[in-house]
């Protein structure tokens, strides 16, 4: 039986919760965990496998928790249509509103609340409808949903907000103040953000900042300004906001979220159809990965349904073959660091597979028994060795005493 033979058969039997493997380059440190299969485990029955773990990227050495608030525009434009179709989940004409909360409900869905918090905001600000100016000492911002593991609770908060449904301007500088509030944990917030944790944004708006200076219905510099201001704070704070500017309008001047982004260190994600945004903000990684692939080396086949969260968790099914396989799964970070990590299981029938271990365990026993004949050997021989040194002593000790 060959030693890996050997070496196979008994990890079977020995549980390691995870297959890990880190790579630093560029000041990055490539994390990748495999939680299913263990290494070594050996499988029946279809020939496949669902291979599930988490990779992550850590610029300069910075933690793998994350903290991440929604900041969503609810002024009264976002009761415009999203341009998409309804369907089961929106059987209704979707708003551009009820598009940015469908899209959040996706994005909860992909995240793991063991290792992402989360928390909703939302911006607009009211406004006198004879000077279109903003109304003094009003809360342009709400915090919707301080940050918790408790998604059950964020997704209560996204139906109120879509119940209370649209109104007023468009102060984006509000929405980011207060988001950097609670990510950053500062004196009045709700929130409790982990000190450890790294700290992120979505701001979804499909307007331009109209607010708190100048006419609600025009785009002031002023407004521009304290919008880029704040995002001058949550850089200060290490918050990274990765903006989204939905809808012609949005477009037509994107420079605040275009500077936001720019000045945090976010994306900026253009979408002429606002309704895109519930398939483009779920896929939007948070994680700074570029790519993640699940491979079979040893027959060459990629994963299929491969899908890998905002958060780095992936999730994929492999072909196996007969016999043993080794899983690779490979991450590029968005710096151009690499890493890997495998594991090895075993695929076959039941029928198969129960000969084999049957077999294996036959080769098992002989192999034992040879070891065990062998160490039997080797301890006669070094009785005889023993028994002869004691005979030479005896003579040597009679032949001294004749002299």
């Amino acid at each position: 039986m060959s030693r890996y033979g050997m070496a196979f058969l008994l990890s079977s039997c020995v549980f390691s919760s995870v297959a890990t493997a880190s790579a630093i380059e560029n000041g990055t440190r490539v994390e990748i965990g495999i939680e299913a299969p263990q290494d070594g485990a050996t499988i029946s029955g279809p020939s496949q496998v669902m291979v599930r773990g988490q990779a992550r990227a850590f610029r300069e050495y910075k933690p793998g928790h994350f903290d991440l608030m929604l900041i969503l525009d609810t002024s009264g434009s976002t009761r415009a249509p999203a341009g998409v179709q309804p369907t089961a989940a929106l059987p209704h004409d979707v708003s551009i509103l009820a598009a940015e909360v469908a899209a959040a409900e996706r994005l909860l869905a992909r995240l793991d609340p063991g290792n992402t918090l989360v928390g909703v905001v939302t911006f607009a600000g009211e406004f006198n409808f004879m000077t279109g100016q903003a109304i003094p000492n009003q809360a342009a911002a709400i915090l919707e949903q301080p940050l918790t593991t408790n998604y059950p609770e964020v997704r209560m908060a996204l139906r109120r907000i879509l119940e209370r449904g649209p109104s007023g301007g468009t102060d984006m500088a509000a929405g980011v103040r207060l988001a950097v509030r609670e990510l950053a944990g500062l004196e009045g917030a709700i929130s409790r953000p982990r000190p450890e944790s790294r700290k992120v944004a979505f701001l979804l708006t499909d307007g331009i900042p109209t607010l708190p200076f100048g006419h609600v219905n025009s785009m002031d510099p002023g407004d521009i300004e304290v919008a880029v201001r704040a995002a001058g704070l949550a850089a200060k704070a290490a918050i990274t906001i990765h903006t989204f500017a939905l809808g012609m309008e949005a477009l037509s001047a994107p420079y605040a979220c275009t500077q936001i982004a720019r000045v945090t260190g976010g994306t900026f994600t253009p979408l002429k159809k606002p309704g895109d945004i519930i398939e483009v903000l779920p896929r939007t990684s948070f994680a700074d990965l570029d790519m993640v692939l699940v491979t079979n080396t040893t027959t060459g086949q990629p994963a299929s349904d491969l899908t890998v969260g905002p958060d780095g968790r992936f999730q994929a099914t492999v072909p196996l073959a007969s016999g043993v396989n080794q899983i690779a799964v490979m991450v590029l970070a968005t710096d151009g660091t690499k890493e890997s990590a495998s594991v090895r299981v075993r695929y076959g029938r039941a029928e198969s597979l129960q000969l084999e271990v049957q077999q294996e365990n036959k080769d098992l026993g002989l192999e034992l028994k040879r070891i065990e004949e062998e160490n039997q050997r080797l301890e006669e021989a070094l009785k005889r060795r023993r028994d002869d040194e004691a005979r030479k002593k005896t003579l040597e000790l009679e032949i001294g005493r004749d002299r």
